[in-house]
């Protein structure tokens, strides 16, 4: 595995099936490198949250051969624990690896921006970082909203709060799924280039969807396009055939 690829995969399938259709994503050979901005485009039924799913091992393939996940001089097998159902020992790599931006925000309704906050350290049992917690809430313009509930915000606040939320333990990957779809064009522009500027730093990987190409040719190091094909009436298929970008 190449010392800069921090996610390999080799053969991975999923089926889905509902109503007597089917759809299958296949990604024969997909290696992202660490410290790259990759944009996941695709219109609507292209698999690109399905992709993202697979990536974050919160849906889990029907076949893969190859899922491997480099930190530091470390290989974690991840194909391994996926077909063998190793579900705690998925969730310790998720929360310590894997930040995940979802398209609903994802907040606890019950608890503080703060709160919310600074839940990936209670859940990784270590004391919550608060001068870096301070710190990106003042990148994205927060500060004055720490203690208040996702209800008093807008919906531009709380997509802000679910991307400062990912970013607390410092992940190797950062899966964004449509990040700025409930913001104006200018704050969706300084979301990404401040989620850039903070995965740059830290030399995170950054998969991002977006129905915007314009904006993910602005930011993205490299466009992965899924094209969906329709091999019947009941079968669709895409197949991701991107490698290491140049």
């Amino acid at each position: 595995m190449d010392t800069e690829c921090v996610l390999s995969i080799q053969g991975m399938t999923k089926r889905l099936e509902s109503g007597g259709s089917q759809f299958i994503l296949e990604i024969p050979e997909l290696n992202l490198r660490r410290g790259r901005f990759y944009g996941l485009v695709g219109r609507s039924g292209s698999g690109k949250s399905t992709l993202l799913d697979l990536l974050a091992m919160v849906a889990r393939p029907s076949e893969v051969n190859r899922y491997e996940l480099r930190v530091g001089e470390k290989t974690i097998d991840l194909s391994r624990m996926l077909l063998n159902g190793e579900d705690r020992e998925i969730s310790a790599v998720r929360l310590a690896h894997f930040g995940y931006i979802l398209q609903s925000g994802g907040l606890f309704s019950f608890l503080t921006v703060r709160e919310n906050l600074q839940l990936p350290f209670m859940l990784d049992n270590r004391p919550a970082d608060q001068a870096f917690i301070e710190r990106l809430v003042e990148l994205y313009d927060m500060k004055g909203q720490l203690d208040k509930k996702p209800s008093s915000l807008s919906g531009g606040q709380r997509q802000r709060v679910s991307i400062l939320r990912s970013l607390c333990l410092s992940p190797d990957i950062i899966l964004a799924d449509e990040p700025t779809a409930s913001v104006d064009e200018n704050l969706a522009d300084k979301i990404i280039g401040e989620m850039k500027r903070l995965a740059a730093s830290t030399k995170a990987t950054v998969i991002m969807v977006s129905h915007d190409l314009d904006l993910v040719k602005a930011f993205a190091h490299e466009v992965i396009t899924l094209k969906p094909r329709y091999e019947s009436a009941q079968v669709t298929r895409t197949v991701i055939s991107a490698g290491d970008p140049s």
